[in-house]
């Protein structure tokens, strides 16, 4: 992305990556109801190691990542370039 970005940037060819991590959605769901059912606990049990882990209060969605990503296509992002936004709920911060 750093060298892509560097190339690319004379052409006014912006290049960013979106990190996402756990995203809310048919995957995890179908892992929390996996895990609750195999440790036999309640799903929201389950749920709540996740978001443990987290900042804010839920999981990202797949709709969060996609906002982050339109913003970077954008002109509001016009000079941002190089750039690695972590789309989490503050999952990595700790």
């Amino acid at each position: 992305m750093y060298s892509m970005a560097r190339e690319l940037g004379p052409y006014r060819i912006r290049v960013n990556t979106v990190l996402p991590g756990w995203m809310w959605g048919p995957p995890v769901q179908a892992y929390v109801r996996f895990t609750a059912h195999s440790e036999g606990v309640p799903e929201p049990e389950v749920l709540g190691r996740l978001t443990e882990r987290v900042a804010l209060p839920e999981l990202a969605t797949d709709g969060d990542v996609a906002e982050a990503v339109t913003f970077l296509a954008s002109d509001r992002a016009r000079a941002i370039t190089g750039q690695s936004l972590l789309v989490n709920a503050g999952e990595l911060m700790r």
